[in-house]
């Protein structure tokens, strides 16, 4: 029997000096995070605090207004992403009279934004006392919960709709000790938008632009020793001649270096706040074992804004990760595992995953993956934890999916969904359109591929792009993007000084040669019918049964569309030869010949039998290849 190796819980602090110990630093992390598992920017940034001999003491507010709200109001404002509700919901706390707008302008812009509230016996007015009242009280008592003057350091990690709760309380504790340097770090803070923040509020005194990993300890040493002329990478400082502004820091190298991020004081904070009922069930652990894309590094996808600056990869090695594991799990007594990665390293599949497998480890995990995985890679992943991926398919048709960058095809995300249906691993993937080059036929052709493939799990959703700041499409003028100016609900949270242009993450726009957005009506409709029937109890199933004389294919696609074909002979051999996998019609009739010498059939009339299980909706076929549709009913397949 294997297993995994003993561990030791590594990175532990060095001694610090008294001057280092008596240098106290506070890490704070505020709403609108979700309230579901701990931060892992807090908790790593955290321990490497703790690693350099500082005083480290973390807060994490959003659990507070997560027992304030109650959390299924608070989680429901946690994934309102299409629009900068969360920040616009904090801005007179953090701008007073210089927020703009009211909130009748704001609920009349995105109407959409009051429709789920309804949903939770709240109304128009519930976003006006949370703005007015509920809001600033909440960030006076996050202003007196703590003796913010007892620390030299206020480091705020901004990540999504964090920014302006995070700058509400750094402009209280400022006023109220303006001896305490105020930190800014996170994605929000990376480039240009770091700089526009540094220059536009007088209560952050450092940004940290890039991966805080070195540069935060090298900041903490340097205040800690009086430095004035801070000047190094990945360094905004503000200094009484203006900013200086070091540039982005450089990537970290050995992640394997990094030590295990602390949780405790999340899980600490939940259970006293009364919490635990309603998150422990599912309570997971964030982790990294990469950073980057390796997949970005070659073809950087259109659409994608995420890495910002960071795109080149780099992974922790499988033993080091599996030792990070096993002191998380131990010390929280939690085996659910989130990777924060933007892309699976490949060669995990075996050294991790296969370890885990072979270990008889229970720990679960999720995972971003590239969808071509095979259905071995995906029954090995199943088998060594991954219960949920998010493969990053964005489209079913091949066209758009070039047009993108993705480096798929549509038969091999149809592929991906259905091992991944097979094997129990669930699947967050969307439909997005909008991309220069594409044309009607290709959505049409896609709603027939979607129209075949309702037995497997539905897109979480459909829609046009949304143009990203460090996107191909935002940086690469090539592209034909015009009128690009910030999202229309920042407009509605920062003050004018503020140049939204610098200053946002997400952009409206104009783009060129795409079709109108009525092409894609019908297909929304599908998408929206799909979820639907998923969630009930009339899921659609398309199965294959094996008997002696060839295979039975059960399909149900809605009460009116129940059927059983009976296929035998070479018909069945052909269909179950695309089960596992994409083939050619003449890959099919060489492995035909190998079955038996009875079964010496030519492509084209493999092809042939392959376009008539199309034309049933049991197999796709695109640049003649074929994949079978219908999963074995077998179990152990």
């Amino acid at each position: 029997m294997t297993s995994l190796p003993l561990v030791r819980e590594p990175h532990m602090p060095v001694a610090p000096s008294r001057d280092v110990a008596d240098f106290r630093v506070a890490l704070v992390c505020m709403p609108f995070a979700s309230a579901d598992r701990p931060s892992i920017q807090l908790g790593l940034i955290g321990a490497i605090a703790r690693s350099a001999g500082f005083t480290a003491d973390l807060y994490h507010f959003n659990l507070d207004l997560a027992a304030e709200l109650t959390p299924p109001i608070y989680e429901q404002l946690c994934e309102r992403r299409s629009y900068m509700t969360g920040e616009w919901l904090f801005a007179r706390a953090a701008f007073g009279e210089s927020a703009p707008g009211d909130e009748e302008s704001y609920l009349k812009a995105f109407p959409g934004e009051v429709s789920w509230v309804e949903t939770l016996g709240k109304g128009r007015a519930y976003f006006a006392e949370l703005r007015r009242q509920i809001l600033p009280a909440f960030i006076d008592r996050c202003l007196d919960a703590v003796d913010w003057g007892s620390y030299r350091i206020v480091g705020f990690s901004s990540l999504f709709q964090q920014n302006v709760a995070s700058l509400a309380l750094a402009r209280r504790i400022k006023e109220r000790h303006p001896q305490v340097h105020i930190v800014f770090g996170g994605a929000n803070m990376e480039g240009e938008m770091g700089r526009e923040y540094a220059r536009a509020f007088p209560c952050i005194d450092y940004v940290v632009s890039g991966e805080a990993d070195e540069v935060f300890p090298k900041l903490l040493l340097a205040l800690s020793r009086k430095e004035t002329h801070l000047r190094f990478p990945g360094v905004i400082a503000r200094t009484r001649l203006g900013l200086v502004d070091g540039g982005q820091a450089p990537p970290v190298h050995d992640l394997d270096q990094l030590p295990v991020p602390v949780y405790d004081t999340y899980f600490e904070h939940a259970v006293r706040l009364g919490l635990s009922p309603y998150y422990r069930s599912t309570w997971t652990l964030p982790y990294e074992s990469s950073r980057g894309c390796w997949w970005g590094q070659k073809h950087h996808c259109t659409f994608c804004g995420l890495n910002g600056q960071g795109m080149a990869y780099r992974a922790k090695r499988p033993a080091r990760v599996l030792e990070e594991l096993s002191v998380l799990a131990r010390k929280h007594r939690i085996c659910s595992f989130m990777a924060v990665d933007n892309i699976l390293d490949q060669k995990y599949v075996k050294d991790f995953f296969g370890e885990i497998e072979r270990a008889k480890v229970d720990y679960c995990f999720f995972y971003e993956v590239k969808a071509n995985l095979t259905r071995e890679q995906i029954r090995a992943l199943y088998r060594g934890g991954i219960r949920r991926v998010q493969p990053g398919i964005e489209s079913m048709s091949s066209h758009i999916l070039e047009l993108m960058r993705k480096g798929c095809t549509m038969l091999q995300n149809v592929r991906c969904l259905k091992w991944c249906m097979y094997y129990g691993i669930g699947v967050n993937w969307n439909l997005i359109w909008g991309f220069p080059g594409e044309a009607v036929e290709d959505y049409e052709r896609e709603l027939e591929v979607l129209q075949c493939i309702t037995h497997l799990e539905p897109p979480v959703g459909s829609g046009r792009i949304w143009l990203e700041r460090f996107s191909p499409h935002f940086t690469d003028k090539s592209f034909p993007v015009s009128n690009m100016r910030p999202e229309a609900s920042y407009g509605h949270v920062y003050p004018p000084h503020v140049d939204l242009m610098k200053a946002a993450y997400f952009f409206d726009y104009e783009m060129g040669d795409t079709v109108a957005s009525a092409a894609h009506a019908a297909t929304h409709a599908h998408v929206e019918q799909w979820r639907e029937t998923w969630r009930s109890d009339a899921k659609h199933t398309l199965t294959y049964r094996r008997t002696t004389s060839g295979i039975l294919i059960d399909v149900n696609r809605g009460p009116e569309h129940q059927k059983t074909y009976s296929v035998s002979g070479a018909n069945a051999a052909i269909y179950e030869l695309c089960t596992e996998t994409i083939r050619t019609p003449a890959q099919v009739a060489e492995q035909l010949r190998a079955l038996s010498a009875e079964h010496a059939y030519s492509a084209d009339e493999v092809r042939e039998a392959m376009d008539e299980f199309c034309r049933a909706r049991l197999m796709l076929g695109e640049d003649d290849k074929y994949f079978s549709l219908a999963l074995p009913s077998n179990p152990n397949w």
